[in-house]
């Protein structure tokens, strides 16, 4: 069709454009991205040149180029599109037209896949006021416009404004829809998944087996979307511990998909890794290693999903890092990364995090230099493609600095973990516990330097927000007053290393076993100094 209207231009050159842009239309759920680019770019070009005035092909254009690279992952030239798109449709729309809305929600979605989450909910909402003022007759619109927000407060853990979101979308579907309808079971899973985020299990159980009720009653015993659902509870019933139940569950689930999916499925591959995280936890390492790599079989047979396949990787690597297989460990991951770069090139987070993981597997098997190269690698990723994921920037520091500290460099090891606190401290509450943490270890290091007094300031303020958070007869208090003493030992300080070492000893003989090696070695070192002293103990207690 197309050589013939290019070649006797039949239908002038509307059609061409249209061919074009059906061809490449093809291309993209072919995943041939490049190829579907190029048609789509060669469809805009025609239209801008010979069908000016036709907007809405141009606008159609335009989102076809960027939804091909959305999907390649080039984020930032696909927001470029959208906005092209939008900046047309603003000139033959009012502001509060549905196409405007559609544009918008475009960019919203591109803006989450960055994770620019302020961002992006910015957009949904203004998608949303569009929608219920233009819309308000169409429930659909504004469901989906709900539940757009309430997944992107999820991401950024407002899980309480979520769920508002989700209890409004589940309202409208309620009046709109009959009680056991598809849609409010779909309500009730969202809620459950909000409900698992916030560690809230029985909450989840419950939305999680009311939309299975509802389903049973729309479907049929055997299909594909009760499944679904049983592989929910199971997996709630897992972080609950009830393991046999879970593996009751999701065993109900693998059957309907064996059944429904004879020659292989997603869902079938995640039911087996569920089955797999199961026997995991159980310390059955075998089987669950025999079911990883059903699941992993099945996406190397599929191999548009590498995301997936890089996923069973990592599981089967982290039961060999359970198993201290770590040759073992850092093969699989190592080929998780090879895939990664190989066919998820633009995923940088995902190549980032795989490095990271890399990096904490070398620094277990005490090869400190190639840790740091791989930790200092995924903190060039970061900073250059997730400048606002202030958590992970952090995390790469900390271990930055934790293979400085292992190689002996000790001012770089303070450099980095100084870097480290910065970011913490303009990002968490001032006494978290993660920041009491990186205290902690300022202290160490300084206090490996000779340097005694920076030492003891550091893990003073790690004691006081210690105490601030925690229980005050929990370990970790004990272990700060058992440094300070330690320090004031070294400052010759005998009298001060004393009794902070009697006040960890009270707060260990609350919490550890007598015969644990920090309750032993708090009592030798009080005898000892008690004897330096002259000073007589009282073991009585």
């Amino acid at each position: 069709s197309l050589v013939i209207r290019e070649k006797f231009h039949l239908f002038g050159y509307t059609g061409i454009a249209t061919v074009l842009s059906n061809i490449g239309k093809a291309l993209h759920w072919q995943r041939k991205y490049d190829e579907a680019l190029d048609f789509n770019q060669r469809a805009l070009t025609v239209r801008e040149n010979y069908d000016a005035t036709n907007h809405v092909g141009i606008v159609d254009n335009l989102i076809n180029i960027a939804n091909v690279l959305r999907d390649q992952g080039k984020y930032n030239e696909a927001i470029e599109f959208q906005q092209r798109a939008l900046m047309i449709r603003e000139q033959y729309y009012p502001s509060d037209h549905v196409n405007i809305a559609n544009s918008l929600n475009n960019i919203a979605t591109i803006l989450n896949k960055q994770r620019k989450y302020d961002e992006a909910v910015e957009f949904y909402q203004r998608v949303l006021r569009i929608y219920e003022k233009c819309c308000p007759s169409n429930p659909v619109d504004i469901t989906n416009g709900l539940i757009n927000i309430a997944d992107v407060l999820s991401k950024q853990e407002k899980y309480k404004e979520a769920i508002e979101f989700q209890q409004r979308a589940l309202t409208i579907r309620e009046e709109k829809y009959s009680f056991d309808h598809e849609k409010i079971a779909d309500s009730l899973n969202r809620i459950g998944d909000i409900r698992i985020n916030q560690r809230e299990y029985n909450l989840a159980l419950d939305c999680y087996q009311r939309a299975l009720r509802i389903l049973e009653n729309c479907y049929p015993s055997g299909h594909v979307d009760i499944a679904e659902n049983l592989q929910y509870i199971g997996m709630t019933l897992i972080m609950q511990g009830k393991y046999d139940e879970a593996s009751d569950f999701c065993q109900r689930a693998l059957t309907i998909y064996k059944q429904y999916y004879p020659s292989g499925h997603t869902n079938l591959a995640t039911c087996l890794n569920s089955i797999g995280n199961i026997f995991g936890i159980q310390e059955k390492y075998d089987e669950a290693l025999d079911f990883y790599y059903q699941a992993l079989a099945f996406y190397k047979k599929d191999s548009s999903n590498h995301s997936n396949t890089t996923t069973y990787l990592n599981n089967i690597a982290e039961v060999f890092k359970r198993q201290r297989k770590y040759d073992k460990v850092l093969d699989f991951q190592q080929q998780a990364l090879t895939v990664l770069k190989s066919n998820l090139p633009n995923d940088q987070f995902k190549i980032a995090s795989n490095l990271k993981n890399i990096g904490g597997t070398l620094f277990k098997q005490t090869k400190y230099h190639e840790s740091l190269d791989s930790y200092q690698q995924a903190l060039i990723i970061f900073k250059e493609y997730y400048s606002h994921d202030h958590v992970e920037i952090a995390d790469c520091l900390y271990w930055i600095a934790a293979n400085f500290n292992k190689n002996s460099q000790f001012d770089l090891a303070i450099e980095y973990l100084e870097r480290c606190l910065l970011i913490k401290e303009a990002n968490l509450p001032s006494r978290s516990l993660s920041i009491a943490n990186v205290l902690n270890c300022l202290s160490q290091v300084q206090r490996t330097r000779g340097q005694h007094q920076l030492s003891l300031i550091y893990e003073q303020n790690c004691l006081l927000m210690r105490l601030e958070a925690l229980s005050p007869d929990h370990e970790d208090i004990g272990h700060s007053l058992s440094n300070i003493g330690e320090i004031y030992e070294k400052l010759h300080k005998s009298m001060l290393a004393l009794d902070y070492y009697q006040q960890a000893l009270d707060i260990y003989r609350k919490c550890l076993s007598p015969w644990h090696d920090d309750r032993w070695k708090m009592e030798l070192n009080i005898e000892r100094l008690s004897e330096e002293l002259g000073i007589e103990l009282d073991w009585s207690d």
